[in-house]
């Protein structure tokens, strides 16, 4: 038995119509959003009296391996910015990318140090400083495992503690229905922190442009069927 199928033209009008302004809506909600998250990780970043003195220091040229990265806060701000990524139309579909990134590497220290590993490196270091306080040298077990301050490269073991113990603590993502967590990944003092303060803001934008892309299209349906 035949089938009749009428009004395909219509209908991929419509969807055509759907996917081009949708596109446009989300694309021009998500660039202030996302520029409003660039703004907030710059006012995150520490001025250099709040890191500690050492690390503002200028780093010497004689030195013939790699330096830890100095602290400048103007650098660091330097570093956070807005981009805009693919933003194209699909036949069958769009995308739009937008990002902020963090590409200074005082800043990148900044931003995770102690994600990993709160109190700076190990485990070994808690037990060591909660034991004997502060020690040239350590060795002990933990977990069944021996461990020794002694395997550290560092000429101080206890380096990594010191260094983030007084920053303040990463920020974790909040729980967001429907979108799933980064977990370690998404922690972090700049721009996820931003994110973490602002990511509500730009979902609310987007699911806000799809929804005007609807009532602009079901308006414009029934324009067409009362003409």
């Amino acid at each position: 038995m035949p089938a009749k199928v009428v009004g395909v033209d219509d209908v991929l009008k419509g969807l055509s119509f759907i996917n081009e302004d949708m596109y446009a809506r989300i694309k021009d909600a998500v660039r202030p959003a996302m520029l409003g998250v660039e703004a907030k990780a710059k006012g995150f970043v520490p001025s250099n009296s709040e890191v500690l003195s050492g690390w503002t220091k200028p780093i010497s040229s004689s030195v013939n391996y790699r330096p830890f990265p100095k602290y400048d806060a103007a650098n660091v701000k330097g570093g956070i910015g807005f981009k805009e990524g693919s933003n194209r139309i699909f036949a069958n579909g769009f995308q739009v990318e937008s990002y902020v990134y963090n590409i200074s590497a005082a800043g990148r220290i900044y931003e995770t140090a102690g994600r990993l590993n709160p109190e700076g490196r190990a485990p070994v270091m808690s037990t060591a400083l909660r034991e004997f306080g502060s020690v040239q040298g350590y060795s002990g077990s933990k977990g069944g495992k021996k461990r020794s301050t002694k395997d550290y490269n560092s000429n101080n073991p206890f380096a990594g503690y010191q260094f983030v113990s007084p920053l303040e603590k990463v920020t974790s993502q909040p729980k967001i229905k429907g979108v799933r967590s980064p977990g370690r990944k998404g922690k972090g003092r700049l721009i996820y922190k931003a994110w973490a303060q602002e990511s509500p803001t730009v979902y609310y934008v987007i699911v806000k442009a799809i929804n005007s892309t609807a009532i602009n299209f079901n308006k414009s349906t029934e324009i067409k069927k009362a003409a």
